[in-house]
């Protein structure tokens, strides 16, 4: 499918079923490869991908895992979003899992898995409101990703 057929199918998807059309655009996003991915699809990348492991396993299994680049360039687009709260939130879970200290034992510090329960319950509020940025952080940058 491609960006202009999904941007259709967002215009007419309810608010509420706004994860179908996240799905669909994460997929095509992936099947692009990172190397070839403008900014705004990586950071669209991002937070689709924090906010949908939080709600399958827990955002810690999410932030271990993720590149500090593409942490960093995110962070970097959300301190001058007007949604601070999500901004701070973001950052929060952002630590060195991929230290060597931590590869194999995964003995993360305590604090960080408390953040990360933090984070996860705070998605869960604020799911609707994380839906409702997604959906505008994709208009926002709709000419841009449908040049591609």
């Amino acid at each position: 499918m491609e960006f202009a057929k999904l941007y259709q199918k967002l215009e007419t998807t309810d608010i509420c079923a706004f994860y179908q059309v996240d799905a669909d655009f994460l997929l095509e996003t992936l099947q692009m490869g990172k190397d070839d991915l403008p900014d705004c699809l990586r950071i669209y990348s991002t937070i689709s991908q924090w906010f949908g492991t939080s709600l399958r396993s827990g955002v810690w299994t999410y932030y271990e895992i993720e590149d500090m680049r593409e942490l960093q360039l995110t962070a970097q687009y959300l301190s001058g979003d007007s949604w601070k709260e999500l901004y701070r939130m973001f950052c929060l879970g952002i630590h060195a899992y991929q230290s060597p200290q931590f590869i194999g034992n995964f003995n993360y510090p305590c604090e960080w898995i408390d953040e990360s329960s933090s984070i996860d319950e705070w998605i869960m509020k604020n799911e609707q409101k994380l839906y409702e940025w997604q959906r505008e952080f994709l208009l926002e940058h709709r000419d841009e990703i449908c040049a591609l």
